[in-house]
């Protein structure tokens, strides 16, 4: 068994190593553009190797926080990708069933997660996985609403894939440093790149946002 959870832990690397580059040359690189594309593929495969193989890990070790934390990363990475197939929302677009899918998992996963972390002793563990729970529960609660409220924005979509992708890539980062980072306090490791990514994530919306509305008025 420990031959085999080595194995498991050297794809697991792998995965997250392709993950760290190819994430960064799809936001490096034009968005639309073929080179953005191709390494955004990149990207999803990566990740998908380190949720299969951190959800086998998990249950190898029974680690339970592991496990809903993967599922917690992933949703992130796959809401980014849906993102891409929901342009027509603000337009009445209707829920699928893969939309009930992806929202329903999420939504058990984070609920679990928040009360994972409201037992139990006040461990870091359990605090990031309150802050991961309360974060990933208003999430599916705002794409959910989607299908309801409809976006005014056009480029909605653009929007929620951005977060989406860089919510991913976020989780791959905090990975790498709560691995191989000794020197800062665990705190830091883990709410750290959350705190500046979510910073990063919502000055890039807000600068395309801009962007689109210049555009829009100079059409007019």
């Amino acid at each position: 068994m420990q031959n085999f959870f080595s194995a498991v832990l050297a794809i697991h690397i792998a995965g997250g190593t392709l993950s760290l580059i190819t994430g960064m040359l799809a936001i490096t690189t034009q968005k639309g553009g073929r080179h953005h594309r191709i390494n955004g593929k990149l990207y999803c495969a990566g990740m998908t190797i380190i949720f299969i193989t951190a959800i086998a890990m998990a249950l190898i070790k029974e680690l339970t926080f592991l496990l809903m934390v993967s599922f917690f990363s992933y949703h992130q990475l796959v809401r980014g990708y849906r993102a891409l197939y929901l342009k027509k929302l603000h337009k009445g677009q209707r829920m699928t069933w893969v939309d009930v899918l992806i929202n329903s998992i999420a939504a058990v996963f984070m609920i679990c997660l928040l009360a994972w972390g409201l037992t139990g002793d006040w461990s870091l563990l359990r605090i990031v996985a309150i802050v991961f729970g309360l974060s990933g529960i208003l999430v599916v609660t705002l794409d959910v609403r989607k299908f309801y409220v409809r976006p005014v924005e056009k480029q909605h979509w653009f929007y929620s894939h951005i977060s989406g992708m860089g919510g991913a890539y976020i989780a791959t980062i905090t990975a790498f440093l709560v691995v191989n980072v000794r020197f800062l306090p665990g705190w830091i490791v883990w709410l750290g790149p959350l705190t500046v990514g979510l910073v990063i994530i919502n000055i890039t919306i807000a600068r395309y946002k801009r962007k689109f509305k210049k555009v829009l008025q100079e059409a007019v």
